[in-house]
């Protein structure tokens, strides 16, 4: 195993390990991967504030990176730091040797990437038309490159994004934008993905919150995290914030035995509620896949009052899938609308794992006759064979509440795709 990846294995076992985490961004720097060593680096000065060799780093990527002038800044902070004067000074004289004085041109360097990633998933806000916005490190999404769920797109475009785009006209009619919107449905149904979407449709700063940035051992630090995230989305306004897995932020109260778990929820729901300051133009986006574990208070008006579904991919939208997936691999002649067909309740992440059975049956033939061949329609058909969809346990679930939970009112769309699909 490389360095790279042992310590990426035990920070996921010990992630507020400060020192580790500093190694890591070591290695990354090393590997010239600096997109990701500069999202370590600026873990490790949220983390640690008022340090000086965080922001020395930072300075060090933001220039390789091809921005100078934020590299100068990052400089710049370092030096107000009480440790800076403790820093080694080779490392001071290597970044400032770097980067030029303020108002000389800035030295030959690497162009600007088009995609440039902040820690925690921020990303920095898009000038209006243009046409990037950058989650964490990956490509850019749009509502294009989701395939199918047409009627979820037009919901979606009308509540959230067109707020953002075309202000003006939604004022008059004094229709705000911002509040909250949350994405249930099937694992693996693109959920995440349609998230980042509108993120680039909105063009606003974005921050996608992982459990990790918020939940903490010591008592009232992961209200105090939260809280932190809120203000500075607020600040960043119009902005939009992505929590994925809500249940795990907030648990219905009813069902937590831990009172740690309640004054988090309690604190959430005053964040939603603008108790702390105002949330125009702040988007807040959600998704789960037990929304019935999640605090049925988080549901009322004013909070995720907007809940959209996001059901398993239809035949249409699978068998472009397949096509799409498929794109760069030797195929035979695929009847890709035979194979959407079969894969009936896939889905995305289901289809990914017949693609790569199909591929080990294929490998695993041509490996014992010697003789190497393109991927047949027979590989697919074996292979669905032997993959039931992950979304009926979730299906089965959905169906019994709804059915004798009293949930029909609170799952309007489920009961809708239960019946269209003759799952009753």
């Amino acid at each position: 195993m490389s360095e790279r990846s042992e310590l990426e294995s035990q920070l996921l076992r010990k992630p507020f390990d400060v020192g580790l985490r500093a190694r890591y961004a070591g290695v990354l720097g090393a590997e010239r991967d600096w997109p990701a060593a500069l999202e370590q680096w600026s873990l490790l000065s949220d983390q640690a504030p008022n340090t000086a060799r965080p922001l020395l780093m930072i300075a060090r990527c933001r220039w390789e990176l091809g921005d100078p002038v934020a590299a100068r800044a990052s400089l710049e902070r370092s030096r107000a730091c009480p440790d800076f004067a403790d820093q080694e000074p080779l490392s001071i004289a290597e970044v400032e040797g770097l980067l030029p004085e303020p108002g000389a041109a800035p030295a030959p360097g690497p162009a600007p990437p088009r995609l440039r990633a902040i820690s925690g998933g921020r990303v920095e806000r898009p000038e209006r038309g243009a046409d990037v916005v950058s989650i964490s490190r990956a490509e850019l999404v749009r509502f294009s490159d989701v395939v199918g769920m047409s009627e979820l797109k037009q919901v979606l475009k009308l509540q959230i994004i067109q707020p953002f785009l075309s202000p003006g006209l939604f004022q008059r009619f004094k229709k705000k934008s911002g509040g909250g919107v949350l994405l249930y449905g099937p694992p693996g149904c693109g959920k995440t993905m349609i998230a980042k979407a509108i993120a680039s449709e909105c063009k606003a700063a974005f921050t996608a919150v992982g459990i990790s940035e918020i939940l903490n051992m010591w008592i009232g630090e992961s209200e105090r995290n939260l809280a932190a995230i809120f203000d500075k989305a607020r600040q960043e306004a119009p902005a939009v914030l992505f929590f994925d897995e809500l249940d795990a932020l907030a648990f219905s109260r009813s069902k937590a035995r831990s009172e740690h778990t309640r004054t988090l929820v309690n604190e959430f729901l005053s964040q939603l509620d603008g108790m702390q300051g105002k949330n125009d133009k702040l988007l807040v986006l959600a998704a789960t896949n037990m929304p019935w574990d999640v605090d049925d208070a988080m549901k009322r008006p004013g909070r995720f009052d907007r809940q959209v579904f996001v059901p398993p991919p239809d035949s249409e939208a699978r068998a472009e899938m397949y096509r799409l997936k498929l794109q760069d691999v030797p195929v035979d002649s695929l009847d890709y609308a035979g194979l959407g067909q079969r894969s009936e309740r896939f889905s995305g992440a289901d289809i990914d794992g017949v693609i790569d059975r199909a591929k080990e049956k294929a490998l695993l033939e041509m490996l014992e006759s010697g003789t190497e061949r393109a991927l047949e329609q027979r590989d697919f058909e074996q292979a669905i064979a032997d993959v039931e969809p992950s979304t009926l346990d979730w299906l089965k679930t959905a169906r019994t509440l709804v059915k004798y939970g009293g949930a029909a009112s609170s799952y309007r769309d489920v009961d809708k795709y239960l019946r269209r699909e003759k799952l009753y």
